[in-house]
């Protein structure tokens, strides 16, 4: 309530005016809360920002793994996931759930897009391509769900391979031979192996995608005879399953005219630059790409307006209400901010998973110089929060700005390296805990899932995966108290706290203040 003093005649008059307060929720994946002070980033690190905003402020743990976020049981969540969930302010049906009712073998005989595939297949006497992250991890993909599609395609009597994505990252780093297995026990071939960083680049690495793209377009890459044995050649090298070479297994079951791709991912995580190379590759400048006559291209859900393929899956089962068109709907004024490596998710799973425009919310791509001095972790975080504070100073209503660069550095599984990238985003905290200040706005801090906080295991082998434990939310407004609860109860928690109606669709989620 802001109070203003008037004078009209003789008499005062004091004026009551109601004003929204204006939010700038900060998300910063892969922080999740352990007492375990070994190998624990989080702790080790030298953070005196995060650490007062703890000291001074409401603060709560929230699940963000397993069934408060839609996932099996004991299941790590990720970023997509998180992002959705913040945004949606309930726990949505997962992609794999949807999936799992795709793959069965009735659903699979009637699906007008694979009898497409199965005639242009028999009509050309061609190959299809089965493609994409051969894992069990149930995030961007499930090795199951692919088997089953293989199972029905080997019952159609047609050609068939695999061009085998490895996983590494939510799974254990040298696991794909497992996976390997399970193909093989198929009987399919696999025709090429290579690591997620180079053929599921979502950051605009156009040399990383035209790796696998020239590996499964035109059979470059390194041609092994024994599997088990390239495998683990790499390992003693110290690469492993995410950063696997390009590896072609059959010298000539590269793609050819009239071919089919079945792409099995059916998250749109790390899937748009690929897709876009193979199926419409005149919208790639950035190297030779040439388009494969006749090629017929299925995906699990749409991917972009530039992939040109068909969807086995409707988008419409995968929409939802969500904070951001809420805001809409009331007027207000927003503001999303992020890298391009986690812009997919601040922008399009925050807003529902569609690619769809919000008026009156500016969504802020920051770009990182290239520079021969300055990390690009550090450009990348100084440059996010510049535009946080721009924003802020534009007295926009809700900012929502999420910082991807400590989860990647847990990934890397560098402790030192994630330390770093803690102490680089602390630093960035200060100056926009001062400008948020001095802008009135306040700040709210949460994480989508854990990461640093459990860098190995208690045997020390080092851990790159995500984890199940809990994150923080935070409020500054020490007027306010919190009761712990899930991702879930963010968006409806936020809506309170603005003095704002909550929608029907969030009703069932916990609010965090207290009364």
């Amino acid at each position: 309530m802001l109070f203003l003093w008037c004078k009209r005649g003789f008499c005062d008059i004091i004026l009551m005016v109601n004003f929204m307060k204006k939010v700038l929720t900060i998300v910063v994946d892969g922080i999740g809360l352990s007492d375990d002070s070994s190998e624990n980033a989080l702790l080790l690190a030298n953070m005196p920002n995060y650490r007062e905003m703890f000291e001074n402020y409401p603060h709560a743990e929230l699940e963000a793994s397993g069934e408060a976020v839609g996932l099996r049981v004991d299941q790590a969540g990720n970023a997509e996931i998180g992002y959705k969930t913040l945004g949606a302010g309930q726990v949505i049906r997962q992609r794999s759930s949807f999936m799992n009712e795709f793959v069965d073998i009735d659903s699979l005989a009637t699906n007008a897009g694979l009898k497409s595939a199965v005639e242009q297949a028999r009509r050309h006497k061609s190959t299809i391509h089965i493609m994409g992250l051969m894992s069990d991890a149930g995030i961007v993909s499930n090795i199951h769900d692919t088997l089953k599609i293989i199972e029905y395609l080997k019952e159609q009597n047609v050609k068939m391979v695999v061009d085998f994505i490895a996983d590494g990252k939510d799974v254990e780093a040298k696991s794909a031979f497992s996976y390997i297995e399970m193909i093989q026990a198929t009987g399919v071939s696999i025709a090429s192996i290579c690591g997620r960083y180079y053929a599921m680049d979502e950051s605009e690495k156009w040399d990383r995608i035209k790796i696998y793209y020239d590996l499964v377009r035109n059979g470059v890459g390194l041609k092994i005879k024994d599997i088990s044995l390239a495998l683990k050649n790499c390992y003693m090298r110290n690469i492993t399953d995410e950063y696997l070479p390009p590896i072609l297994v059959e010298p000539n079951k590269y793609l050819r005219n009239n071919d089919v791709i079945i792409w099995t991912n059916y998250s749109k995580e790390g899937s748009r630059e690929i897709l876009i190379a193979l199926s419409n590759p005149d919208e790639i400048d950035d190297f030779e790409a040439v388009k494969v006559d006749n090629l017929k291209l299925l995906m699990m859900y749409n991917v972009d307006a530039k992939v040109e393929g068909t969807a086995l899956l409707s988008e419409e089962d995968d929409r939802f209400n969500n904070l951001g068109k809420y805001f809409n709907r009331l007027g207000l004024t927003q503001a999303r901010i992020a890298l391009p490596s986690n812009y997919q998710n601040v922008v399009v799973n925050f807003n529902g998973g569609v690619e769809e425009k919000i008026t009156r919310c500016a969504c802020y791509q920051v770009d990182v110089p290239k520079s021969d001095v300055v990390s690009p972790m550090e450009l990348g975080m100084v440059g996010l929060s510049k535009q946080i504070i721009k924003c802020m100073e534009k007295d926009t209503d809700f900012i929502f700005a999420g910082f991807d660069q400590i989860d990647a550095a847990g990934h890397e599984g560098n402790l030192e390296l994630s330390i770093k990238a803690l102490e680089l985003f602390d630093q960035c905290l200060g100056r926009i805990l001062e400008s948020a200040s001095m802008n009135f706005y306040t700040v709210m801090l949460v994480s989508t899932h854990g990461n640093v906080e459990a860098m190995k295991t208690p045997e020390g082998e080092i851990v790159t995966l995500n984890t199940t434990n809990k994150v923080p939310f935070l409020i500054m407004d020490s007027k306010v108290s919190l009761r712990n609860g899930s991702l879930a109860d963010v968006a409806p928690t936020i809506l309170k706290y603005m003095d704002i109606g909550i929608p029907e669709s969030m009703k069932e989620s916990k609010i965090l203040i207290e009364d």
